[in-house]
């Protein structure tokens, strides 16, 4: 090919044809992927979600060069080393780029731009907007936010659908009179067992990378075993699969958990919609289109569109308003070092945690309800410092990226940012027995608040009660709570604190030797 043509970098995030990264002509420039070392050392990955990544950019550059694009994928110390090599290898015109996902990235680009190390000036594609990864532009989000201090899904939401006319009628009501589904949605798990997932068996190329990543060291969890969806064609297969066979449970289920079960009626498209091998349009489109030929029921369908329409555009969209001042929220001023238990499940005899940490080591994955009221329930009665907890989310999950997993732990889970969430998602023992088996096998009793054998989740919810009393008080929709603790005699409330200490006092600290870099790129 001729040089001083452009080189189009194609993030790990950018794997769909449809995305301006890529050109439509094959002759109009070279496409570059970069496997970073950099960013695959900043944290302790899990090794199913490196080889998804890397599994999934490289069927990607396959598919590019058998369409006849000039593809190049380059092992590199950084994106941005890469970037300039190809630069200087093909003498680049300019660099076209889609507008990171991540901010450590986003810096990282704008300041070699800035300084001239990229070689060629750099042109970046907004990630919003049609044909893009997500339904809004950033500067869109940023005009329906504005300056307000507290920003709400629920509105947000059914803004969404009003300007993308998602399950409205013919009036522009939202259909079946309600917007939102929720409280059908949260039925305990059932006598039956959830349907069989579709998983897809790795081809010679991914075990080629599986044997590369399982030689790793500094790395969690093992790479074999691996079966996710690598290309679109799988994508978009598990994608139809749900909708057919198990999205009509997703909705009263979805917040149910089973031991040995790991993916119940879930969808499992999040590390293939992260990786922009779906889009969330279609997603949308085809959800939309299993409701109106009647396999998804409309409180599963609208459940599921929420996901996706709802809750992932805003998360982006809080992401890059709140950073970088984010990552080092704390609002509970929380500071305990984060537990061997987060990674190692052995190191734990509560069934819950060792189902929910276990199912993460082995398969990279755990639904919504796992991490929000297992585990970073956990992590908030037991004050452990969000940083951390955040990359540990961001290390152990295939599907995870900081823009998404780091307003999901400090807001939802740990109440670290109260921009966009209304109360800590504190629960007792209760609630993980009511929607789970978990507690039929484990060694505490559900029933028992305090003393030897006492469900800690109990303690420790009772004693997160009584240590944050003035933001209780404060909350209109836990302040109910105090009005109980406040009714039981003092010696209850001592047994309850000197069992929450006793247990924290016994948790042992990881002692993983990691140094934490998640800037690296």
């Amino acid at each position: 090919m001729e040089d001083g043509k452009p080189v189009f970098f194609v993030g790990p995030w950018d794997l769909n044809a449809e995305l301006p990264c890529v050109p439509q002509d094959p002759a109009a420039g070279s496409v570059l992927l970069v496997e970073s070392i950099a960013k695959g050392k900043a944290l302790p990955f899990h090794r199913k979600k490196l080889v998804l990544v890397l599994s999934a950019l490289h069927h990607f550059a396959r598919e590019l060069a058998n369409r006849g694009y000039d593809v190049t994928v380059l092992r590199a110390r950084s994106y941005v080393d890469g970037i300039r090599q190809q630069v200087e290898a093909r003498r680049g015109s300019r660099v076209e780029a889609m507008k990171p996902r991540e901010w450590g990235l986003a810096q990282a680009l704008a300041r070699a731009d800035r300084e001239g190390t990229l070689g060629a000036p750099l042109r970046l594609h907004d990630d919003g907007g049609a044909g893009s990864h997500f339904f809004l532009t950033r500067q869109e989000f940023a005009g329906w936010a504005g300056d307000a201090p507290k920003l709400r899904m629920d509105t947000f939401y059914r803004k969404m659908r009003r300007d993308f006319g998602v399950l409205l009628d013919a009036k522009g009501k939202p259909e079946g009179g309600r917007w939102s589904f929720d409280k059908e949605n949260r039925k305990p798990p059932p006598d039956h067992q959830p349907p069989p997932v579709e998983r897809f068996p790795p081809n010679q190329l991914t075990r080629s990378i599986m044997e590369r990543v399982e030689g790793w060291a500094g790395r969690w969890g093992s790479a074999y075993g691996f079966d996710w969806p690598v290309t679109r064609a799988q994508a978009l297969e598990a994608l139809d699969r749900f909708l057919d066979q198990r999205g009509e449970g997703y909705g009263p289920y979805q917040d149910a958990m089973l031991k040995d079960q790991p993916w119940m009626w879930h969808s499992l498209i999040s590390p293939a919609l992260n990786l922009s091998l779906i889009s969330p349009r279609e997603v949308v489109a085809r959800a939309l289109e299993a409701w109106r030929g009647g396999a998804l029921p409309l409180a599963s369908a609208e459940g599921f569109i929420r996901q996706v329409l709802g809750w992932r555009e805003f998360l982006r969209g809080v992401y890059w308003r709140q950073m970088p001042g984010l990552r080092e929220a704390n609002g509970l001023q929380a500071q305990r070092p984060l537990p061997k238990l987060f990674w190692d499940p052995s190191a734990t005899d509560l069934e819950c945690l060792k189902q929910s940490v276990g199912q993460v080591l082995e398969t990279g994955y755990g639904h919504h309800i796992q991490r929000l009221m297992v585990l970073g329930n956990f992590a908030l009665l037991a004050g452990i410092r969000p940083l951390e907890v955040s990359h540990w989310f961001w290390a152990g999950f295939v599907d995870a990226y900081e823009w998404v997993e780091l307003p999901n732990v400090h807001g939802m889970a740990l109440f670290a940012d109260e921009t966009f969430t209304t109360k800590p998602y504190a629960a007792s023992g209760a609630y993980i027995h009511r929607m789970s088996d978990y507690c039929g096998s484990c060694r505490y009793s559900v029933k028992q608040r305090s003393g030897e054998g006492a469900c800690p989740f109990n303690h420790l919810f009772w004693s997160f009660i009584d240590q944050h009393r003035p933001l209780v008080a404060a909350n209109p929709r836990m302040k109910v709570l105090l009005r109980t603790w406040d009714r039981w005699d003092s010696e209850e409330q001592e047994s309850i604190r000197r069992s929450s200490a006793e247990f924290l006092a016994g948790l042992d600290e990881a002692q993983t030797g990691w140094s934490f870099e998640d800037d690296a790129c």
